[in-house]
């Protein structure tokens, strides 16, 4: 079965005295065919712990587990067909089309980095492509896309590794409103037919308390709360979050508060 655990985790930002503790004793357990939204302030934590439950940055103590082995155990070559993630850093490539980004995606969990791609790699590569929507776009070249659409080739990258954990930093930032809630909605289909264990940063809490079934708020000072999107919204570390009065959460939905000049 899928799963990702996070046990007894410090998240630690900076070195020397600019040093900061981000998390302390963190503790995260999710099965598969979860959607679980990770929040908080800009500078609280949330790609620094997505770091550290990919695997590409330690944590300051504590373990994390990848389908119950621990991440230090597994060699490096072998991490692509345990975790795919997607961080803000990725930019398009001039020259590049949808069906070469997807194929990267087959390339990092079978090593045919010099385009030996198997007959069953090409067929996987159709299947993600129909999955997010792109197989009409997959001889088109990225710098052509709109900004949802290089998302969704993004996401077929991801898929094309056919890893049962993904990780997602801000998947939705610059998107408007409709594509963000396209692409929210293909994780949630993601996560439920695919059974994929999906993690994924987010500043948009309309779309993480109506769509993530589990929520991670992050405190920035060491804490955090941790479960379902009504008990964090409900969360006392919610309102040191929000740091106002004239927003609220009820029933998964942002209330605002509008006053009168």
């Amino acid at each position: 079965m899928n799963s990702l655990h996070a046990m007894e985790v410090d998240v630690i930002y900076g070195r020397g005295a600019s040093k900061r503790l981000l998390l302390s004793h963190f503790n995260l357990h999710l099965q598969e065919s979860t959607l679980c939204a990770v929040i908080g302030a800009n500078g609280a934590g949330k790609s620094s712990l997505l770091r550290v439950l990919a695997g590409v940055q330690n944590a300051q103590q504590g373990s994390i587990e990848w389908n119950g082995e621990p991440v230090q155990t597994i060699p490096v070559c072998d991490r692509p067909r345990y975790v795919a993630a997607l961080f803000r850093d990725f930019s398009r490539v001039d020259g590049l089309t949808v069906y070469d980004l997807a194929s990267m995606g087959r390339a990092a969990v079978n090593g045919s980095w010099f385009g030996q791609l198997s007959a069953s790699d090409h067929t996987t590569i159709r299947e993600v492509l129909e999955a997010t929507g792109m197989a009409a776009f997959a001889e088109r070249q990225l710098g052509t896309l709109s900004d949802g659409e290089f998302q969704k080739a993004m996401l077929a990258k991801l898929l094309a590794q056919d890893a049962p954990i993904m990780l997602l930093d801000e998947p939705t930032t610059h998107l408007d409103l409709p594509s963000s809630l396209e692409l929210m909605h293909m994780l949630q289909r993601l996560a439920r037919d695919f059974k994929k264990t999906i993690v994924f940063t987010s500043h948009e809490l309309h779309l993480v308390f109506k769509m993530a079934q589990t929520v991670v708020l992050l405190g920035g000072d060491g804490t955090y709360a941790y479960g379902s999107a009504q008990y964090v919204a409900q969360h006392s570390l919610m309102c040191h979050f929000l740091r106002t009065d004239e927003i609220s959460i009820m029933d998964g939905n942002l209330h605002f508060k509008i006053s009168k000049s």
